[in-house]
């Protein structure tokens, strides 16, 4: 018996015959489902790369597009110098030019000019004749609509002022030629107006100016328009068309409605009276008294 069960051939385990050919299926279906997989991998990459491709293509092509657009689209229109001319140089230079490019336009209705244009820094006429130098300006209120006080004086330094004589060839400055009349006097202030337009435009240093006008022959009073750069602030921000709509000056009677409107707006108000006074230290004062009721 023990010799028997010692030769006796070992059974067959059909287990073990079952795992050998079984291990190849398993690793063939695992590769199918592993190449399944890396295929679906692969196809979501492409699916991807394809969504980032047109992604890109779009937002080029808008990118092409719009710089297209800005390239037909017309360029802004450039923005209109503030006056056809302008002075050169110098403050000093400038301001001469001034008087003389302004004056020499405006014209009575015989052709002659109606008043040349002195510019320098303020200064007055001592009894004796000479000249003294103008320290400072002195500007009195208006008190007529009980706004103010009679002491209410402002006093204005004229380091930075600017002095325009408008000078007739009649006796002292007046305008011998014709008579004067408000319409005259209209022509006048436009022209003080346009003085102090281009001044304080282009002539940085000047702050404040006066324009004294031409005497009435047959009066003793004389007027003068004082302005500071604050009072044109609004017009020097606009072409100088917009406030003074003609080019050229126009003839005596002849200034536009709306023209009118923006001389007596800016001008009225800031007329004066003038008179030159001497202070303690013998430093000449220029008296501005408002003009009321006119």
């Amino acid at each position: 018996m023990a010799d028997d069960v010692t030769r006796a051939p070992a059974p067959e385990l059909p287990e073990a015959r079952e795992v050998t050919t079984t291990a190849p299926a398993l690793t063939a279906a695992k590769t199918r489902r592993l190449d399944r997989r890396e295929r679906a991998r692969h196809s979501a990459y492409r699916l991807r790369f394809a969504f980032v491709y047109f992604a890109l293509a779009a937002v080029v092509g808008g990118a092409v597009g719009t710089f297209v657009l800005v390239l037909d689209r017309p360029a802004k229109p450039p923005v209109p110098p503030w006056s056809s001319w302008q002075p050169l140089g110098s403050s000093d230079a400038k301001a001469k030019q001034i008087a003389d490019h302004v004056s020499r336009r405006y014209r009575l209705p015989s052709g002659n000019q109606l008043a040349a244009a002195i510019a320098g820094p303020p200064q007055a006429t001592a009894s004796d004749g000479t000249s003294i130098s103008v320290d400072a300006i002195a500007v009195r209120p208006d008190t007529s609509k009980g706004l103010a006080e009679e002491n209410d004086i402002r006093i204005l330094r004229t380091s930075d002022s600017l002095m325009f004589v408008l000078c007739g060839l009649g006796t002292r400055c007046s305008i011998s030629e014709g008579k004067a009349s408000e319409a005259r006097h209209e022509l006048l202030r436009r022209e003080a107006l346009e003085l102090a337009l281009y001044t304080f435009k282009y002539v940085d240093s000047v702050t404040s100016v006066v324009i004294f006008l031409p005497p009435r022959p047959d009066a003793d009073v004389s007027t003068a328009v004082f302005l500071g750069r604050g009072d044109l602030g609004h017009e020097l921000h606009e072409p100088l068309s917009k406030t003074l709509l003609s080019t050229v000056p126009p003839q005596l009677g002849a200034i536009r409605a709306k023209e009118v409107a923006a001389i007596e707006r800016l001008t009225r108000p800031r007329l004066y009276q003038y008179g030159f006074t001497q202070a303690q230290n013998g430093a000449g004062v220029l008296v501005l008294d408002p003009v009321v009721g006119t």
